[in-house]
């Protein structure tokens, strides 16, 4: 059994998903085909445990909006959803080194979801700063960019 869980790891880890990114001022989205929601959630939890990021909550949006939709019988907009908190000691001593306000950025959250099978979208909320000269929120953004990035190549 476990040798024909690693062939077909095997086999699926050199099969890239497409990607698209797409920004706009309060969001950097990335739009995912060529492979599915869970392979790619699986990917993203596996690229922030390797770079050190503790995954401090999931929460599943998915879910709870499709079960008050259904009370309200409404349509339910996501098939899957969820929210990942994540924090990493060393970056969190950084932030709040540069200002102390920074501690309400914790935990980081990037967001992953679909609307249907085909595609599924990585995502955050773009940091600001809390004053005038602060760097870190930069630094969160490319950070948060660069795992999202990473955990789909």
């Amino acid at each position: 059994m476990k040798k024909l869980f690693f062939l077909f790891l095997g086999i699926f880890s050199f099969s890239n998903a497409e990607y698209q990114i797409e920004r706009n001022k309060n969001l950097f989205i990335v739009k995912v085909s060529n492979t599915s929601f869970e392979n790619s959630l699986l990917n993203l939890k596996d690229e922030l445990t390797f770079n050190g990021f503790t995954i401090v909550y999931e929460l599943d949006m998915a879910k709870s909006t499709n079960t008050v939709a259904k009370l309200l019988e409404r349509k339910t907009s996501l098939e899957k959803g969820i929210n990942i908190g994540i924090c990493k000691s060393s970056f969190t001593f950084k932030m709040v080194s540069e200002n102390f306000l920074n501690i309400n950025y914790c935990p980081l959250a990037i967001s992953i979801y679909s609307q249907n099978k085909n595609t599924t979208f990585i995502s955050f909320k773009y940091y600001k700063t809390f004053k005038f000269g602060d760097k870190i929120a930069e630094e969160i953004n490319e950070t948060l960019k660069t795992l999202i990035i990473d955990s789909i190549e």
